[in-house]
């Protein structure tokens, strides 16, 4: 299983980089920005928009298949390459003619080289031509052995950490991921084209109708990857507003290995607005995590505001206003809360764009306080991921200004000298932190759906069992309810005659031996509209959901005990899915 789990990985991210940074590249090739950086940020700003409102617009009216898809995508490489090609009428003909003529002549020059060539003077090759590109290369890195060997360790360090939970696990580790991935396959199916979360659904759909796998795979690899090109956003925004080195690799640091001071949990439910202060402001950093929908909108903040300062400061062309309009768009379609950053920052750092760090600072912490003593007795989503981000820019904007101070004054030295304190204190006092999840559900009820949905067809098996797999299962097969179903036949099922109403052939009933907490502990307080939620009631107080699993448990055995075509489909020391084979409904109506 992990070996497979890596081949799907790695075919997901190859079909990932192909769809939005290879054509990219190609699609809008030619761009006046000499900065590579800021090419690949503004050609993935542009791409996005294009798949999201594309998915948009098919769903909408309801053509949106992996065949679509495919072909758009190939349409869209066959008439790029026709634009460079073809300039002329006659011009593609040409085109493939020289093209095999090349080849035929690359072909010749292979075969009868050393014999026919001799006395021609030597080509200089392929591997020259590499060798010489490489070798300038490093010789532009002579002078930053230092910087370049720090930013891999960092950068090593940050993809270990995001990326261990998609690597060991299927489940998510988020509850907002669930969400999201419902969203996908609600938009997989042409299903409510306008609702929310619509970004990362759509980029999601896009690699999963193109790569033919699941999109809960597709979600669980993609979610560290966003989280990751957080970080590196952050990062180019200070070096792009700062112009230095050391701080742009502390900040990365800071938020890709969530290495700031450790603080103590507050209470799980917040009652007054000192104690919702505590959890908001107090919390580990390691908790605080963008990975879904917000943190996508955060990643193009940030590409927004490095994108209008290198606009600013260079020829100030239309494509980086293109670049900056996408970011801008898309940071609005993601949180009203988020475009209202960048429209208060943005002025700010047009000015200057040291001053832009720190007023993006000042912002993220006045609005995510304002806003959290503002709201009800729940924190708002969302706001737990920005501070992270503002924090790190904080730190990058300190190590910035000291860093000038110092070159001003030593020169190349007083880098040296930074890099060996900001190590010092990594080293000593900020660590690098495990991240922590937030499971729903257990790893093995997050497999057994899977093979459920690999073994047997479409729609003909139902899925029993709590509400994430409701989104695990959408379009693929029926789900229901377990609340609802142990309270439909707890007092029918001791019947001999009782047959289950359900139409599907083959029924799955996920029961938890150990019943999954979410919760350490009950909470202390809970707001009145959590507490009449049945999703709380049922999945999320460790009381309800112990109760629920214990008559579940019962009815199935009561079931099973008397009829011969119950047995147990999957079973260890947590979890029992329980199978129930039924006639097809076509049969049961004829015997009716």
């Amino acid at each position: 299983m992990p070996a497979l789990d890596a081949l799907k990985a790695s075919w997901i991210l190859v079909i990932f980089i192909v769809v939005f940074f290879w054509f990219p590249a190609h699609l809008f090739s030619g761009r006046s920005n000499p900065a590579i950086f800021m090419r690949i940020a503004g050609n993935w700003a542009r791409m996005v928009v294009c798949v999201a409102m594309g998915l948009f617009f098919l769903a909408s009216f309801r053509v949106l298949t992996a065949i679509t898809v495919i072909f758009l995508f190939v349409g869209a490489v066959a008439m790029d390459w026709h634009r460079k090609r073809a300039t002329m009428p006659g011009g593609l003909l040409t085109s493939l003619q020289a093209t095999v003529i090349n080849m035929m002549r690359k072909v010749e020059a292979r075969s009868f080289r050393g014999h026919l060539l001799q006395h021609e003077s030597p080509a200089v090759s392929v591997a020259s031509l590499w060798k010489l590109r490489v070798n300038r290369r490093l010789e532009g890195l002579q002078d930053k052995e230092m910087l370049v060997t720090f930013l891999a360790v960092v950068l090593a360090t940050s993809v270990i950490l995001r990326a261990a939970h998609a690597v060991r696990e299927l489940r998510f580790d988020q509850p907002e991921q669930y969400s999201v991935l419902l969203r996908t396959r609600e938009l997989m199916l042409n299903l409510h084209p306008g609702g929310r979360p619509l970004v990362f659904p759509a980029v999601i759909a896009a690699t999963s109708l193109l790569s033919g796998v699941d999109a809960m795979q597709v979600t669980r690899v993609l979610s560290p990857v966003v989280e990751l090109f957080v970080v590196l956003a952050a990062g180019l925004l200070i070096h792009v507003c700062a112009r230095v080195r050391v701080a742009c690799v502390a900040a990365l640091y800071c938020l890709g290995a969530a290495a700031f001071p450790p603080a103590g949990n507050g209470p799980i439910a917040p009652v007054s607005a000192l104690e919702k202060a505590k959890i908001l402001f107090g919390a580990p950093p390691a908790m605080m995590r963008a990975s879904t929908e917000f943190g996508f909108g955060l990643l193009f903040l940030l590409l927004a505001l490095a994108i209008l300062v290198e606009w600013y400061r260079s020829e100030r062309t239309w494509e980086s206003l293109l670049d900056f309009g996408c970011c801008l768009f898309l940071t609005g379609i993601v949180s009203q809360f988020l475009l209202l950053i960048l429209m208060t920052v943005a002025g700010v750092v047009l000015l200057r764009p040291v001053a832009g760090l720190a007023a993006f600072v000042v912002v993220c912490y006045s609005l995510t306080a304002y806003m959290t003593l503002s709201a009800g007795v729940s924190i708002p989503e969302g706001m737990r991921a920005i501070l992270p981000v503002a924090a790190a820019v904080l730190v990058g904007l300190l190590v910035a200004i000291l860093e000038n101070r110092l070159l001003a004054y030593y020169g190349r030295t007083a880098q040296t000298v930074l890099f060996a304190a900001c190590l010092s204190v990594a080293v000593i006092w900020l660590r690098p932190q495990r991240l922590v999840g937030r499971y729903l559900e257990y790893e093995a009820a997050a497999r057994a759906t899977q093979e459920i949905i690999s073994r047997f067809p479409r729609q003909t098996w139902i899925v029993i069992a709590p509400v994430e797999q409701l989104d695990e299962t959408l379009g693929l097969g029926a789900y229901e309810d377990l609340a609802g179903f142990v309270e439909k036949y707890r007092e029918r099922v001791l019947s001999p005659e009782f047959r289950f109403h359900e139409g599907q052939e083959n029924l799955f009933i996920y029961v938890e031996k150990r019943p999954f907490q979410i919760f350490a502990r009950e909470p202390e307080a809970v707001s009145f509209s959590v507490l009449t939620d049945p999703t709380y009631l049922n999945y999320r107080s460790p009381g309800g959901r112990a109760s629920l699993e214990a008559a579940a448990l019962r009815l199935c055995e009561a079931y099973r005990r008397q009829h011969a075509n119950a047995n147990v489909f999957f079973e260890n020391e947590d979890l029992r899915i329980y199978q129930v084979r039924q006639q097809p409904a076509l049969d049961t109506k004829r015997q009716q």
